[in-house]
């Protein structure tokens, strides 16, 4: 029995680590709305550069699984900061 194709720990802990360079790369350009001439530009500049770890991201997914585990992750944050008041 092969069991090569179900998640391990190993690539837990790179969907985790690959979340979390998203999640801080995003909201530190999040944060640049602040000033008013970036805001319209974050359009073009969070999904360039929440774009470079997402796609180092889906070199190292080969399970099926990993790319919506990171997706559930990324949401909740994006609730999180909604119902938190960012």
């Amino acid at each position: 029995m092969n069991n090569s194709n179900k998640l391990q720990a190993k690539d837990l802990v790179n969907v985790g680590i690959y979340s979390a360079i998203y999640l801080v790369i995003t909201c530190v350009l999040s944060f640049l709305s602040l000033i008013p001439i970036f805001h319209p530009l974050l359009a073009v500049i969070c999904p360039i550069a929440g774009g470079i770890p997402f796609m180092l991201f889906l070199t190292k997914a080969k399970k099926f699984g990993m790319i919506t585990i990171m997706g559930i992750i990324s949401k909740r944050r994006c609730f999180w900061a909604r119902d938190n008041g960012f």
